[in-house]
């Protein structure tokens, strides 16, 4: 799970970057800011994965994707409106 959450990062991070290299009008405090959201979300997840109830594995994983999934949308909401 580590390796999905490092990888959807990665991936934001990219994105992110693309946008700053091809849409120069975009101010660099809103990259910064959601550069920092999508490392802050990466560091909550991966710390979330030290704190597992072991009687309750399979909710407790399922509710990560969901968690990340939403996560990871809107940051992807973010990043589209900035160009």
């Amino acid at each position: 799970m580590k390796k999905v959450i490092n990888l959807m990062s990665e991936e934001l991070l990219t994105e992110l970057v693309a946008v700053g290299q091809t849409q120069k009008h975009v101010p660099g405090e809103d990259l910064e800011n959601i550069a920092q959201s999508i490392l802050l979300m990466q560091e909550d997840f991966i710390s979330r994965l030290s704190h597992v109830d072991k009687t309750q594995v399979t909710r407790f994983f399922q509710q990560l994707k969901d968690d990340l999934s939403v996560s990871t949308n809107e940051i992807i909401d973010h990043i589209y409106h900035l160009s």
